[in-house]
């Protein structure tokens, strides 16, 4: 059985005694941008495309970059979305019509 492609959401809230956090996020969100795969950066999160453990170690690396930045802790909101081929038809279906805000999640699509 192959690894289904998934879209992960995940949120990081690092906690910082001096500076400001959101360099620090900016470091999460440097990780996500080396791994090469499909993502969007939102106000509230980062969205990813990709196969579940190789989006997960993102996850877990970009936690890392935080606490290498001097993060004193950091929370992970993490959201994990997978579906089969008989959803298709469902609400969330990415592929239903390509846009500026999701191009980058549809294969062979432009915006």
């Amino acid at each position: 059985m192959s690894n289904p492609v998934v879209f992960l959401a995940f949120q990081v809230i690092p906690r910082v005694r001096d500076g400001n956090n959101f360099e620090v996020v900016d470091q999460a969100i440097a990780v996500v941008k080396a791994s090469g795969v499909p993502f969007q950066v939102g106000a509230m999160e980062t969205t990813m495309k990709g196969e579940l453990d190789h989006l997960l170690q993102i996850v877990k690396d970009a936690q890392q970059a935080c606490l290498d930045h001097g993060a004193v802790e950091v929370i992970t909101n993490i959201k994990i979305h997978t579906k089969t081929d008989d959803a298709e038809d469902t609400f969330c279906t990415y592929d239903r019509g390509v846009t500026p805000a999701n191009h980058m999640f549809v294969e062979g699509k432009d915006k």
